[in-house]
């Protein structure tokens, strides 16, 4: 087949497949649910001694808590509270109690959690810690998100509460459509800057049907240098097992 044919072919079924994508119009609603309070816990085997380790990081007003707990058979059970926050690819834990060590890292692998901090931390063989969220004692919280598509490729996405309101655009992605909006903040000397960066990943829950589902959302957020000049951004990332459902508003 001459090669003007060939493109000619492929021009013709891009732009066939690209007439088949339905454009989303007007407002679409529904709920994310997220962890508000999780609970992991696993068993440490060290010096012989089988000891048990809980961990519980929470989502409140005043910020992300987290508490550890360490049950030794021959010892006082030790408690510490402190904070976490969501890095690329995993979560750390830090404590201020003059305790060491002072921060651990907690990173998916699997169905399971590594336990670890920067000395290392493993079982007497060696094994890994492997924390098991517990799903009766965590909870989750349903949260409305309401998006609404508008002229010339904008987006409007509410998330919480009616005044959080966040302006964005959208565009096509394959078979997705990617939403995408900055979040900004005011410096100390009134100027505004850009914060986050959210996205989020929507898919037509059937053909032709009318309700959305969305798959992720992305968040990507900059690295701050001890001068407070910004070098990268990283990432975090929420695939949902059960896809929300916004449907037409």
């Amino acid at each position: 087949m001459p090669v003007q044919v060939v493109s000619l072919f492929f021009t013709v079924v891009f732009f066939l497949s690209s007439c088949g994508q339905k454009d989303p119009v007007g407002s679409f609603r529904g709920e994310i649910k997220d962890w508000v309070y999780e609970v992991f816990e696993a068993p440490l085997i060290t010096q012989g001694n089988e000891c048990r380790i809980e961990v519980i990081l929470r989502q409140v007003p005043e910020g992300f808590i987290s508490q550890l707990t360490f049950q030794h058979p021959k010892m006082k059970e030790v408690v510490r509270a402190g904070k976490w926050k969501v890095e690329d690819g995993y979560r750390s834990v830090f404590f201020e109690d003059g305790k060491s060590p002072s921060e651990y890292f907690l990173v998916k692998s699997g169905a399971r959690f590594a336990f670890q901090n920067k000395a290392g931390l493993s079982n007497d063989d060696g094994s890994p810690i492997l924390l098991m969220r517990n799903e009766g004692k965590s909870r989750k919280a349903s949260y409305p998100i309401k998006v609404t598509f508008l002229d010339d490729y904008e987006v409007r996405v509410e998330t919480m509460e009616q005044d959080q309101i966040y302006t964005g655009t959208w565009k096509w992605g394959g078979d997705q459509i990617t939403v995408t909006v900055h979040l900004e903040k005011i410096d100390g000397v009134g100027n505004i800057e850009p914060d986050e960066t959210y996205k989020y990943f929507l898919r037509w829950e059937k053909k032709g049907g009318d309700n959305l589902c969305l798959e992720k959302m992305l968040i990507t957020r900059p690295f701050l240098n001890d001068d407070g000049t910004r070098r990268q951004s990283w990432m975090s990332s929420l695939i949902f097992s059960d896809r929300p459902v916004l449907e037409p508003n």
